[in-house]
């Protein structure tokens, strides 16, 4: 049997899904981003198995790096892998929301084709970085937010529009004397307010589906759910559905020879170095990568001119 790896590749997380040729999960697993090679090389020895690897895909900020590190089949976009790992477990989805850890994703679908997608802005407000900075700040654990918002008795509101403002006034409500669980649930129903201000006009219709690590979350769904007025759908695997979802991607693309290294990766050493190439008037940032040593090829460059060590 051929299996196919999915590796998410975002700034804060890392996570690696291993599919079959029916297209179900085998194996899964969401690891913070250490370090971008050890890193990944940690959650491909965790699913790792005995079956031939038929291809590989990568998706999220690190994609072109890690898809010249692991030598990937396909290399796609976060919005096209959480849709296609949603859509294999809820094909009725209309809305689609993803809160990661430096940005977020909506997306609306009819009939199983994504019809608009829009991104985050700068402000950190509506992602999950955010949360966890002003949970840190009052010495709550990110995994505890939502059970102890979830207490809250009294409202609190806070600024939406900008997550500098909006910690700004969470210290003046700390200062103030209230309590935690209103200050958290407060920043939550924030989180989002900003988040849904992506929709730009566009209608949301259900059903909804929130994905990402911080769907397990529950104050979050519980604001999305008053905000949206509806029942919020999150999937057993929210945390890695885009790494299944490029998984996926990966199996469907399949041809007769991938360009996976195989695991022996696990077992060499790579550096990386950042030059400013010169070979033209771009003057691109690369960063090059090496195998004990060994130049392997770099990411950055505009024209094949810089393409080199």
């Amino acid at each position: 049997m051929k299996t196919f790896i999915g590796f998410d590749v975002g700034s804060v997380s890392v996570k690696v899904a291993r599919i079959d040729e029916n297209e179900k999960l085998i194996d899964s697993i969401y690891l913070r981003n250490c370090g971008l090679i050890d890193t990944v090389k940690k959650g491909l020895e965790a699913i790792a198995d005995d079956s031939e690897v038929g291809g590989v895909g990568v998706t999220g900020s690190g994609r072109k790096f890690v898809g010249m590190f692991v030598g990937a089949d396909l290399v796609k976009t976060e919005v096209l892998a959480h849709t296609v790992g949603t859509l294999a477990y809820y094909p009725e989805v209309r809305t689609l929301m993803d809160i990661g850890g430096e940005d977020s994703k909506l997306m609306t679908l009819t009939d199983g084709v994504l019809e608009n997608f829009e991104l985050n802005s700068i402000c950190s407000a509506g992602t999950g970085s955010f949360l966890e900075s002003i949970a840190g700040k009052m010495g709550i654990k990110i995994e505890d937010v939502g059970e102890i918002a979830l207490r809250s008795k009294q409202r609190l509101d806070f600024p939406s529009k900008c997550g500098v403002f909006t910690q700004s006034a969470v210290v003046s409500k700390k200062n103030a004397g209230a309590a935690k669980e209103d200050i958290l649930m407060g920043v939550c129903r924030s989180l989002v307010s900003n988040y849904l201000t992506m929709a730009k006009g566009i209608r949301l219709e259900p059903p909804f589906v929130y994905q990402g690590a911080t769907a397990k979350n529950i104050a979050i769904v519980k604001a999305f759910e008053e905000e949206l007025g509806h029942k919020i759908i999150v999937p057993k695997y929210c945390d890695v559905m885009g790494a299944i979802g490029i998984g996926i991607m990966a199996k469907r693309a399949y041809s007769s020879k991938t360009n996976f290294k195989g695991y022996s990766i696990l077992e060499k050493n790579y550096e990386t170095k950042t030059k400013i190439a010169d070979g033209c008037d771009n003057h691109c940032e690369l960063t090059l990568l090496f195998e004990n040593n060994k130049y392997v090829g770099c990411i950055g460059n505009k024209c094949e001119k810089c393409a080199r060590p």
